[in-house]
């Protein structure tokens, strides 16, 4: 086979770096609708894991066992690292745009 002819091909598509859908007023909506549901299942996460520890320690998880459960130091710990890590991600795209402004500035 011979080599391409011609300009290489980017590695990024052209145009806009993201695609634009709303209008700014409804930013606040549109945020507040995925902190909502971001905070949901942050606690759905948090009431599955308490479901398969007491399934893990022997009990079946009765409403009453899981509204009872309290998380040892070590629980919390973990629960507190994937929450992080879980708004790092929700945020990724934010804080990107965030720290090419201050390359801006300081470049």
């Amino acid at each position: 086979m011979s080599e391409p002819q011609g300009r290489p091909r980017p590695r990024k598509a052209a145009g806009p770096a993201r695609p634009v859908y709303f209008n700014a007023g409804d930013v606040d909506r549109v945020m507040a609708i995925v902190l909502a549901l971001s905070t949901e299942v942050a606690a759905l996460r948090d009431r599955l894991d308490v479901h398969e520890r007491i399934a893990a320690s022997g009990a079946v998880p009765t409403p009453e066992l899981v509204e009872a459960y309290l998380p040892d130091d070590a629980v919390q710990v973990a629960r507190d690292a994937w929450r992080d890590g879980y708004i790092r991600r929700l945020f990724r795209v934010i804080t990107e745009d965030v720290e090419a402004l201050r390359g801006e500035q300081t470049g």
